[in-house]
């Protein structure tokens, strides 16, 4: 009995959690660290959880298994708009270094993201003459997709909705993709890649959004 009540806890939070579901699924987590993990959360349920048990009922889980899917992030993903731009450069800079934003108009692209020593920049092609500084890194023949929230000024969007970028990026570095930077703005989710994969990666955020993946 013990058993089959930690099988049915252990499942219950796994198909909670997109994230876990993907990384059992391919067989890229530790389930022993899992089960000590989930042992604390297990034993609130049933105090006679152990790390054994929880292990085995990890083992046994059907790989299977989808992720539990919100009513919530269904209406946020059915009510999303996805866009895509080429021809986009990135640079990293020493902190310090930048571009002449004013020389921009208001159509190019211009994101900018400073850390402790680095400054990245992502903009147009056409513009990277603005660059300011020896770049440590420049990538060209990049692309933007970007995943745009219209329910933003409603209570449930998809800032405070868990599983929400996961769902678009497990799905992306599935097919072997590589997303270069990941920008976020009040109300977008946008994800640099390589031009060359703009069409797969729309297809699969299209994918995404019809719930054709999980």
């Amino acid at each position: 009995m013990e058993k089959n009540i930690t099988a049915a806890l252990v499942r219950e939070y796994v198909l909670r959690n997109s994230i876990l579901v993907d990384y059992l699924s391919r067989d890229i987590i530790n389930i022993a660290s899992l089960a000590r993990e989930l042992l604390p959360l297990i034993q609130k349920e049933n105090p006679k959880a152990t790390v054994e048990s929880i292990s085995v009922a990890l083992q046994r889980l059907s790989l299977d298994v989808k992720p539990q899917i919100t009513d919530q992030l269904k209406k946020i993903l059915q009510n999303v708009q996805i866009t895509m731009r080429t021809d986009v450069s990135l640079f990293c800079l020493p902190k310090g270094g930048g571009a002449d934003i004013e020389k921009c108009s208001s159509d190019d692209i211009f994101y900018i993201n400073q850390g402790a020593n680095e400054v990245t920049i992502i903009l147009d092609r056409k513009n990277k003459h603005l660059i300011k500084g020896k770049p440590l890194l420049h990538k060209e023949h990049l692309a933007l997709i970007s995943i745009k929230d219209s329910l933003i000024n409603t209570e449930a969007n998809y800032r405070i909705t868990p599983g929400f970028v996961h769902m678009f990026l497990s799905n992306i570095s599935k097919e072997g993709i590589n997303v270069e930077d990941v920008i976020s703005t009040y109300s977008q989710i946008t994800f640099v890649i390589e031009e060359k994969y703009v069409s797969q990666v729309f297809k699969i955020c299209n994918d995404v959004k019809n719930l054709k993946v999980i």
